[in-house]
Protein backbone atom coordinates (compact mmCIF):
# COMPACT_ATOMS: atom_id res chain seq x y z
CA UNK A 1 0.00 0.00 0.00
CA UNK A 2 1.45 3.28 -1.22
CA UNK A 3 1.69 6.29 1.47
CA UNK A 4 -0.40 8.46 1.87
CA UNK A 5 1.36 12.58 0.72
CA UNK A 6 0.04 14.01 3.62
CA UNK A 7 0.81 12.14 6.64
CA UNK A 8 4.68 12.07 7.90
CA UNK A 9 6.32 9.25 9.00
CA UNK A 10 8.88 9.65 11.42
CA UNK A 11 12.15 7.69 12.28
CA UNK A 12 10.52 5.34 14.89
CA UNK A 13 8.17 4.05 12.17
CA UNK A 14 10.43 2.96 9.99
CA UNK A 15 11.13 -0.74 9.24
CA UNK A 16 14.05 -1.68 11.19
CA UNK A 17 16.02 -5.03 10.75
CA UNK A 18 15.37 -7.72 13.73
CA UNK A 19 18.19 -9.66 14.97
CA UNK A 20 17.96 -13.15 14.27
CA UNK A 21 17.51 -15.99 16.55
CA UNK A 22 20.01 -18.23 18.55
CA UNK A 23 20.73 -21.18 17.30
CA UNK A 24 18.42 -23.75 19.41
CA UNK A 25 20.42 -25.73 22.53
CA UNK A 26 20.68 -29.31 22.12
CA UNK A 27 17.75 -31.09 23.76
CA UNK A 28 18.58 -34.03 26.35
CA UNK A 29 16.52 -35.51 28.27
CA UNK A 30 16.38 -34.10 31.74
CA UNK A 31 12.86 -35.32 33.66
CA UNK A 32 13.29 -38.26 36.09
CA UNK A 33 11.82 -41.48 34.51
CA UNK A 34 13.04 -40.58 30.79
CA UNK A 35 14.43 -43.53 28.56
CA UNK A 36 17.29 -42.08 26.62
CA UNK A 37 18.32 -44.94 24.37
CA UNK A 38 17.09 -48.90 24.20
CA UNK A 39 19.25 -49.67 27.15
CA UNK A 40 17.66 -48.13 29.68
CA UNK A 41 14.00 -49.70 28.93
CA UNK A 42 12.84 -51.74 31.81
CA UNK A 43 12.06 -55.23 30.76
CA UNK A 44 10.45 -57.72 32.79
CA UNK A 45 9.22 -58.21 36.03
CA UNK A 46 5.63 -55.95 35.69
CA UNK A 47 7.34 -53.96 32.54
CA UNK A 48 6.29 -57.84 30.76
CA UNK A 49 8.14 -58.08 27.17
CA UNK A 50 7.93 -55.74 24.77
CA UNK A 51 6.42 -57.02 21.44
CA UNK A 52 5.52 -56.03 18.15
CA UNK A 53 2.13 -55.13 16.96
CA UNK A 54 -0.45 -56.98 18.78
CA UNK A 55 -3.21 -55.30 16.67
CA UNK A 56 -2.09 -57.64 13.72
CA UNK A 57 -2.78 -60.39 15.99
CA UNK A 58 -6.69 -59.40 16.40
CA UNK A 59 -6.76 -59.22 12.20
CA UNK A 60 -5.95 -62.79 12.08
CA UNK A 61 -8.04 -63.88 14.69
CA UNK A 62 -10.73 -61.72 13.59
CA UNK A 63 -10.73 -63.52 10.71
CA UNK A 64 -10.73 -67.02 12.17
CA UNK A 65 -13.49 -69.45 13.49
CA UNK A 66 -13.10 -69.78 16.85
CA UNK A 67 -14.84 -72.07 19.57
CA UNK A 68 -17.85 -70.88 21.49
CA UNK A 69 -20.46 -68.95 20.90
CA UNK A 70 -20.98 -65.05 19.22
CA UNK A 71 -21.70 -64.23 23.16
CA UNK A 72 -18.63 -65.74 24.24
CA UNK A 73 -16.56 -63.91 20.99
CA UNK A 74 -15.03 -61.43 22.61
CA UNK A 75 -13.49 -63.08 25.71
CA UNK A 76 -11.93 -65.76 23.39
CA UNK A 77 -10.42 -63.63 21.27
CA UNK A 78 -9.03 -61.50 23.60
CA UNK A 79 -7.34 -64.51 25.50
CA UNK A 80 -6.07 -66.07 22.27
CA UNK A 81 -4.17 -62.72 21.03
CA UNK A 82 -2.81 -62.43 24.85
CA UNK A 83 -1.04 -65.78 24.64
CA UNK A 84 -0.47 -65.25 20.67
CA UNK A 85 1.29 -61.44 21.84
CA UNK A 86 3.35 -63.29 24.26
CA UNK A 87 4.40 -66.12 22.46
CA UNK A 88 5.37 -63.99 19.51
CA UNK A 89 7.02 -61.54 21.68
CA UNK A 90 8.67 -64.50 23.55
CA UNK A 91 10.58 -65.84 20.22
CA UNK A 92 10.93 -61.91 19.42
CA UNK A 93 8.87 -61.37 16.61
CA UNK A 94 5.39 -60.43 15.14
CA UNK A 95 2.34 -62.84 15.72
CA UNK A 96 1.66 -64.81 12.77
CA UNK A 97 -1.45 -67.26 11.83
CA UNK A 98 1.01 -70.41 13.66
CA UNK A 99 0.35 -68.81 16.77
CA UNK A 100 -3.59 -69.02 16.98
CA UNK A 101 -2.97 -73.16 16.69
CA UNK A 102 -0.82 -73.18 19.53
CA UNK A 103 -2.68 -70.51 21.59
CA UNK A 104 -5.58 -72.90 20.91
CA UNK A 105 -3.62 -75.82 22.28
CA UNK A 106 -2.17 -74.27 25.25
CA UNK A 107 -5.13 -72.90 26.16
CA UNK A 108 -7.09 -76.28 25.44
CA UNK A 109 -9.76 -73.93 24.47
CA UNK A 110 -12.94 -75.86 23.09
CA UNK A 111 -16.61 -74.65 22.81
CA UNK A 112 -16.87 -75.87 26.43
CA UNK A 113 -13.42 -74.32 28.17
CA UNK A 114 -14.81 -71.25 26.43
CA UNK A 115 -17.58 -70.34 28.91
CA UNK A 116 -15.03 -70.66 31.74
CA UNK A 117 -12.80 -67.18 30.08
CA UNK A 118 -16.73 -64.95 30.24
CA UNK A 119 -15.75 -61.74 31.43
CA UNK A 120 -11.98 -61.58 30.27
CA UNK A 121 -11.38 -59.02 27.73
CA UNK A 122 -12.53 -56.64 30.25
CA UNK A 123 -10.46 -57.79 33.29
CA UNK A 124 -7.21 -57.41 32.57
CA UNK A 125 -5.42 -58.88 35.71
CA UNK A 126 -7.42 -62.26 35.10
CA UNK A 127 -6.16 -62.32 31.44
CA UNK A 128 -2.73 -61.60 32.28
CA UNK A 129 -2.99 -64.54 35.08
CA UNK A 130 -3.94 -66.98 32.29
CA UNK A 131 -0.88 -65.45 30.04
CA UNK A 132 1.72 -66.11 33.30
CA UNK A 133 0.36 -69.08 34.43
CA UNK A 134 1.82 -70.90 31.08
CA UNK A 135 5.35 -71.82 30.96
CA UNK A 136 7.72 -70.51 29.02
CA UNK A 137 9.11 -73.31 27.22
CA UNK A 138 5.65 -74.86 26.28
CA UNK A 139 4.82 -71.29 25.12
CA UNK A 140 7.81 -71.16 22.85
CA UNK A 141 8.14 -74.60 21.42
Amino acid sequence: MGQEPNIRVGFEDQPRATAAPAAPRRWSPQRPGEIGSPGEMPWGGAFGTPGPDPGFAYRIVRSLDLPGDEQQRADVEAVVVAVMVARASAIGRAPTASDVAVAIDLLELTDATAESFAGIAHDHARLGAVVTGLAIDRLVA
